[in-house]
């Protein structure tokens, strides 16, 4: 009997490292406290719902990206897309900073932009050492390494504002990614068929949350049985298709709840739930807390 091949372990950095983040949408972190936690040698590893960009402002790194292999010397940036695995070697005098975001905040500027570029860009793993940027993008290079550091100032000093700061910068970030990053002029797939399955069940997701699909709906047009989704979904995430549906909506309510006053009725309205009184509940088993108790510890700072 062929032997599976072994699996690459899926990540969350508020689970495994920080539980003060646990499910936040932005965690930022210096290279050297993530490296005194995880080692400089970091073994493959995957993040399904997060994006994550490493920033190195000094010494050298090499790295795996897919199946892409790189190596470079400060100041540099990786940058590394749900579900694609990577590993990486820092040397001893590697520092830098580390911004994991949740997909759904990055697919949130995406989604409707109109640019297919920007989508490509952001499902495709990039590598850059900044020194060897050139032309016009040289601009982008600098704006690049100021935006993150200004990222990791807001997200450590904690002040007034810093739930609308921290996206907005952010977005600017990513916005610098892809204009530095050149795709190459064939798309070589990076990912294995499973993952591209993957890929494609989340974009559907991100799509149609609100229609609150049946699985059956999900797997007819991505043409695989219910079973095989879910393995995937398992072998990737360790959760249910239907649970990472779940978590979509949960996700969106949140944001709203963060970042809005629209009313709890509107809210459910806009996620597709016919029932308020049933959305709270729903809301409540995933989250501990009822709409209305998450928005107020959101407004005094006591949810993540």
């Amino acid at each position: 009997m062929k032997q599976r091949p072994p699996e690459i372990p899926n990540i969350d950095i508020g689970k495994s490292y920080d539980s003060r983040f646990r499910g936040a949408d932005i965690h930022v972190d210096s290279l050297h406290n993530l490296s005194e936690f995880f080692g400089k040698d970091m073994p493959p590893h995957r993040h399904d719902q997060y994006y994550q960009v490493h920033w190195v402002r000094c010494g050298s790194a090499s790295v795996q990206l897919g199946e892409q292999s790189y190596s470079g010397v400060a100041p540099l940036f990786f940058f590394t897309p749900p579900a694609i695995p990577h590993s990486f070697q820092l040397d001893e005098n590697a520092d830098g900073l580390v911004l994991t975001a949740r997909r759904e905040l990055i697919n949130r500027m995406v989604t409707g932009s109109g640019e297919d570029a920007l989508e490509k860009r952001f499902s495709t793993p990039a590598f850059y050492e900044l020194d060897a940027v050139v032309g016009r993008r040289m601009r982008d290079a600098r704006n690049l390494q100021t935006l993150i550091e200004l990222l990791g100032d807001e997200f450590f000093d904690e002040r007034p504002g810093r739930k609308h700061t921290l996206p907005a910068l952010v977005n600017l970030l990513m916005v610098s990614i892809f204009r530095i990053s050149e795709l190459p002029d064939r798309s070589a797939s990076l990912r294995q068929v499973d993952l591209e399955i993957f890929a494609a069940f989340n974009k559907l997701v991100d799509a149609h949350f609100t229609e609150h699909w049946p699985l059956q709906r999900y797997t007819a047009i991505l043409n695989v049985t219910p079973g095989r989704l879910a393995d995937i979904c398992q072998r990737l995430t360790g959760s249910s298709p239907k649970k990472l549906v779940y978590e979509r909506q949960i996700q969106e309510a949140k944001w709203e709840l963060i970042y809005t006053t629209t009313a709890i009725s509107v809210i459910c309205d806009r996620l597709g739930f016919k029932d308020a009184a049933y959305f709270c509940r729903f809301f409540s088993r995933h989250t501990g807390f009822s709409p209305r108790e998450f928005r107020h510890r959101a407004l005094v700072g006591d949810v993540s």
